[in-house]
């Protein structure tokens, strides 16, 4: 049976990302304003994630549709 098409797309995260997970609760700053959220998926350099959704911050979900990426770097997990 063919496998066209067919590649490995795992992602090896840098040595900061190795720190974190999927699924992982984290703590991030969008335009100055706190933000908490959890991560979907791990890129090389940052992570995709579902942003935790409250009554302050109802234009970013709007903007983003709820998810965003972050580097690893502007990331904290959360307690």
């Amino acid at each position: 049976m063919a496998t066209f098409g067919k590649f490995d797309t795992s992602i090896d995260p840098s040595e900061v990302g190795k720190e974190f997970t999927v699924d992982e609760h984290v703590a991030f700053e969008v335009h100055n304003q706190t933000e908490t959220g959890t991560i979907t998926k791990q890129l090389k350099n940052s992570a995709l994630i579902k942003i935790d959704e409250t009554s302050s911050n109802q234009d970013l979900i709007g903007q983003t549709n709820g998810v965003i990426i972050i580097n690893y770097k502007q990331m904290k997990p959360t307690e």
